[in-house]
């Protein structure tokens, strides 16, 4: 459960001791990310990275969207499922896992995929949502929940070796419908793409990171870019975006 006392215990103090020491962040960044609550969507290679990272830096409250079961190609890459998982509900290995990296946190899994019918509840009352999800259907889901409530997003996809970052601060930044009014021609099958560890990973560190600045005003995010890397290349760019004044999501705050 999360801390239910004003300050920081010893151990709680000793723990992030050195994330404390940061500029800019101190003892009132931790706070805020112990009294934060956080909704992720998909829990695998994206999207469980975040919840590692975001676990291990004390966020107080997770919740992770993730529907069907553990099988043998997921382990190549998913950080909250292990061999002896494979057959298990995902949200099950997911809720183990993060308990182990953090037991004081509240961990909540929801064995569903985000859809558009689901996509507000599941979100609620979280102060912060991470997009993991491959499909561009429960990304604009996510979405339009970010933009109608005005809780901030970090989205985050890979393919290959690519990664794509943007973080979403509704009535300040684009969204994702400005940037990808309709899903792209290419994204097509999600079951054949093909994926490696260390991509997946450097995509949900960015976005554990991207969650942090915006809860605790540390260090500015992504706002209004797109941070883009291909990792066969060595290649890392950040390219500026804009909100579009026509965007059918956005275009009224």
């Amino acid at each position: 459960m999360p801390l239910a006392t004003e300050e920081l215990t010893q151990f709680h103090l000793d723990r992030y001791s050195r994330q404390i020491r940061l500029e800019g962040f101190g003892l009132e960044g931790q706070k805020a990310l112990r009294d934060a609550h956080v909704v992720i969507s998909r829990g695998g290679g994206v999207g469980g990275t975040v919840a590692a990272h975001l676990a291990l830096a004390g966020v107080g409250r997770l919740t992770i969207a993730h529907g069907g079961k553990v099988v043998p190609e997921y382990l190549n890459r998913w950080l909250l499922a292990f061999p002896d998982d494979v057959g298990r509900p995902c949200a099950d290995a997911f809720a183990d896992s993060l308990h182990r990296i953090n037991p004081d946190i509240d961990v909540t899994t929801i064995s569903e995929y985000v859809s558009g019918d689901n996509a507000s509840d599941i979100v609620g009352d979280a102060d912060m949502i991470a997009d993991g999800a491959p499909l561009f259907e429960e990304r604009y889901a996510l979405n339009r929940v970010a933009i109608t409530n005005r809780i901030p997003m970090v989205s985050g996809a890979m393919y290959d070796t690519e990664g794509y970052i943007i973080t979403v601060r509704p009535g300040e930044t684009p969204c994702l419908a400005c940037v990808y009014p309709v899903k792209p021609d290419y994204w097509r099958d999600v079951s054949v793409f093909p994926v490696i560890s260390p991509i997946s990973g450097m995509v949900g560190t960015i976005m554990a990171m991207e969650v942090i600045k915006v809860l605790t005003g540390f260090a500015p995010p992504l706002d209004s870019q797109l941070m883009f890397f291909d990792l066969r290349t060595n290649m890392v760019r950040l390219f500026d975006v804009a909100r579009q004044p026509g965007c059918l999501v956005c275009s009224g705050l």
